[in-house]
């Protein structure tokens, strides 16, 4: 399927110029990979290169120790290992002039009909610490504070 709203450009992040280039235009800029602390870099200073200033980043729930009790212990097992590498790539994103925010994803399950979710600020401990699917696919909001 092509879209004239898709342009697919192959390299990686290291390639600087390829990446100015293809945020060249845009408004947003989505990350979903904060796994590599020299690509975190490379993308943050190419979005300045470029003139983009909003960025959406997906990393996960507990770089700010905001799980507590027996979930958070769970969690942490889980994906522990992981949460420094993490934590530094958010940090390099905080420490820009970027705008923007980091969606600390939740474990997903399938429930038909649920699409409701909790918005949870940095700072705060999460109220709930998973999600639907159909609450991360919706075309509609509905935001349970």
């Amino acid at each position: 399927m092509t879209s004239k709203r898709v342009e697919v450009i192959s390299g990686d992040f290291q390639e600087k110029s390829k990446l100015v280039s293809g945020m060249s235009g845009v408004d947003v800029v989505y990350l979903n990979d904060m796994f590599d602390v020299r690509a975190t870099q490379s993308i943050v200073s190419s979005m300045d290169e470029a003139g983009v200033k909003r960025l959406i980043g997906a990393t996960a729930l507990g770089i700010y120790d905001e799980v507590p009790g027996a979930f958070g212990r769970w969690n942490d097992a889980m994906v522990g290992s992981n949460i420094p590498l993490i934590k530094s790539t958010a940090k390099i994103v905080e420490e820009s002039d970027l705008n923007y925010t980091l969606l600390r994803l939740t474990w997903l399950y399938n429930q038909e009909g649920n699409e409701d979710y909790h918005l949870t600020l940095k700072g705060e401990q999460f109220i709930g610490a998973q999600v639907t699917r159909q609450s991360v696919a919706r075309k509609k909001s509905r935001l349970l504070v």
